[in-house]
């Protein structure tokens, strides 16, 4: 089903965490949204579903303390626990402190379990001291679905898809731009752009930044321009630097609403060259008619109308066909915004700076192949301070070093400075 893919967030602290500070955050984490595992169908065309029961693994305690500049790569290395979907864990939560004073937090999740969001919202309930209070009487995890459900289920979704298609078709047989797009589905042979092979001890690069926000801020406004707009234009430099030519597309998150996981759809962007990335205006108005789009059911996802639904009923090859790289383009500018009040305290500590992320466990050179994209990043603002987490799945980025050139490049037009984790 592609590359496997699992969610990060990082957290930041000026004072010395323990075990012990995290304990209330580790029980309410796993009486949360967050610990369930999938249970798979029983009959066609039921969906998977979720049954909160899972195994749930201990407090990861780091037994020295990290150098300056290496959170980074501690955070790779728990990005790349084994999560099980199907009986758990399905998060870890890790903690390590800094030889310079101070501690991170991490907190990994598989993407099958909560997107972004969602493992914002999930770490924000587990660090309030209201879901702490909550959670100290025991909660009866749900159990899987019964034969009955599934049942249910199946005519549901059976519903749906058949009228939903028909009314695709219907459209196709009136209207001869839907009528096209039909037939451009069933024919094309989607693949991305050609990577370079890289060696075979590549790993992908990634990296995890600090801008001041007020700076971030007044060179967007300078710009004529937003703080997201600014991220977007970073993003899509990077993919034109990496590319070497344009046109390319991003997509941007955009969410539907309702705190379930996955609840994110995507409006995609197309920039021709780095001089338009320079264009905050332009990109503002392009942004603006993505957003439209994807708000209208026209974004990324299943062509010409279809249901997505369709996707759980045609079978996991068949998707995969007709979405290959679901959500993908050749970058990725997903900001969560500002996340001052909602994750600042953890046991009586404020933290400093917070980064989420979506990471892949263990991606080779030859695995890079799967997916279009060449750029993924996600901004956050807290504290006053705008982190930015970076990955590189495509080996024309040879090393974190050979990232960080490029970032200092981009960053230097707006006359912005990076601090690397």
């Amino acid at each position: 089903m592609g590359l496997p893919l699992s969610m990060q967030g990082l957290w930041r602290f000026d004072d010395t965490l323990t075990a012990a500070d995290l304990e209330s955050a580790h029980r309410a984490l796993t009486l949360g949204p967050l610990t369930r595992r999938v249970v798979r169908r029983r009959i066609w065309p039921a969906r998977n579903a979720f049954a909160s029961d899972a195994a749930v693994a201990p407090i990861h305690v780091e037994p020295e303390p990290l150098a300056p500049g290496t959170i980074t790569a501690w955070a790779d290395t728990c990005g790349e626990r084994n999560l099980d979907i199907d009986a758990g864990p399905v998060w870890e939560l890790s903690l390590a402190r800094l030889e310079a004073g101070g501690s991170v937090v991490s907190l990994v999740c598989s993407h099958v379990v909560a997107d972004a969001r969602a493992l914002v919202t999930a770490a924000g309930l587990a660090a309030s001291e209201t879901s702490a209070v909550a959670t100290t009487s025991e909660v009866s995890p749900a159990g899987p679905p019964s034969l009955a459900d599934d049942i249910r289920d199946a005519s549901s979704q059976l519903r749906i898809v058949v009228g939903g298609v028909a009314r695709s078709l219907w459209k196709g047989c009136r209207d001869r731009a839907h009528r096209a797009e039909l037939f451009a589905a069933a024919q094309r042979s989607e693949t991305g752009p050609v990577k370079s092979s890289g060696s075979p001890r590549w790993r992908e690069p990634t990296a995890i930044f600090s801008v001041d926000a007020g700076a971030w801020k007044h060179a967007a406004a300078e710009h004529r321009g937003t703080a997201n707009t600014l991220f977007t234009a970073l993003i899509g430099e990077l993919v034109l630097q990496i590319r070497g030519s344009g046109p390319v597309e991003l997509a941007l998150p955009v969410a539907r609403g309702g705190d379930e996981a996955n609840s994110l759809t995507a409006a995609a962007i197309a920039i021709g060259s780095i001089d338009e990335c320079h264009d905050l205006p332009l990109l503002r108005q392009r942004a603006r008619a993505g957003f439209a789009a994807a708000g209208d059911g026209s974004g990324l996802g299943p062509p010409a109308g279809m249901p997505a639904e369709l996707l759980q009923v045609i079978g996991h090859r068949a998707a995969n066909a007709l979405v290959p790289d679901p959500g993908s383009r050749d970058g990725l500018a997903s900001n969560l915004g500002e996340l001052d009040g909602f994750l600042s305290i953890l046991a009586g500590h404020r933290g400093h700076a917070i980064a989420a992320r979506s990471v892949h466990p263990r991606l080779s050179a030859r695995d890079t192949s799967a997916t279009r994209t060449s750029v993924a990043g996600w901004a956050a603002e807290s504290a006053g301070v705008m982190t930015i987490t970076l990955a590189i799945p495509d080996p024309a980025v040879a090393t974190g070093e050979d990232l960080h050139e490029l970032i200092n490049k981009a960053l230097g037009h707006w006359e912005l400075s990076a601090t690397y984790w």
